[in-house]
C-alpha cells in the first residue's frame, strides 16, 4: 500500500497526539508543542498526518498566527519512511488550504520546493514578523521554544518563505 497524507484523523485522535508530542520532546530538530497546542490544531482540521496501511510515519501542523494566516511546521517522517516522494506528499497536503502560509525551516531544498510546487517566496525574518504582526516572534517565547531555537541555530540558518492567500 502506498503512502497517504490526510487531514482527516482516523482512529483515536488522542494515541495520534501523544506520539506527536513524545517524538517531539526526543527530536532535536523538532520545537516541542504542549498537548493543549496540538490539540487545537487537530481539532481546526490542520494536523496533517502520513499512514503507511494503518501506520503513522509522519506528521506536519498548521498553527494560526492570525485570522487568514497560518505557519507550516512541526513536519516530521519516520526514518525509515523519509524518501524525497514522502516529503512532498506531506508538504502538499499542508500547502492544500486557501489560507496564507508561512514556512520557516532550516531546509534550503524545502523553501525551493515550497516556491516551485506551492507559490511561496522567499522572505526575511523582518517579513515574517510583519507579516504575522509579531505573533511569529511571540510563539516562540516560551522556554522550551527558546531552547529549540536556539539548538537548531548553532547548526544552521533559517530560512523563510511566504505564500499569499489563494483566492478563487
Amino acid at each position: 500500500m502506498a503512502l497517504v497524507a490526510t487531514p482527516v484523523l482516523e482512529g483515536s485522535i488522542q494515541e495520534i497526539l501523544e506520539e506527536i508530542q513524545h517524538t517531539s520532546l526526543i527530536e532535536t530538530k523538532l520545537t516541542p508543542r504542549s498537548a493543549e497546542s496540538l490539540q487545537l490544531v487537530a481539532h481546526a482540521g490542520d494536523l496533517v498526518i502520513l499512514r503507511h496501511e494503518n501506520q503513522l510515519v509522519g506528521w506536519g501542523i498548521r498553527e494560526e498566527l492570525r485570522p487568514g494566516l497560518k505557519e507550516v511546521g512541526l513536519m516530521f517522517i519516520k526514518p525509515d519512511f523519509r524518501s524525497a516522494s514522502s516529503f512532498i506528499l506531506l508538504a502538499r497536503e499542508l500547502a492544500n488550504v486557501p489560507d496564507g502560509l508561512i514556512l520557516a525551516t532550516y531546509d534550503a531544498a524545502l523553501i525551493r520546493q515550497a516556491i516551485i510546487e506551492f507559490g511561496f517566496r522567499e522572505a526575511s525574518l523582518f517579513q515574517v514578523i510583519v507579516a504575522s504582526r509579531g505573533r511569529f516572534v511571540t510563539k516562540r517565547l516560551n522556554r522550551a521554544s527558546r531552547t529549540a531555537v536556539a539548538q537548531h541555530t548553532k547548526s544552521a540558518k533559517p530560512l523563510f518563505a511566504i505564500r499569499a492567500k489563494v483566492t478563487a
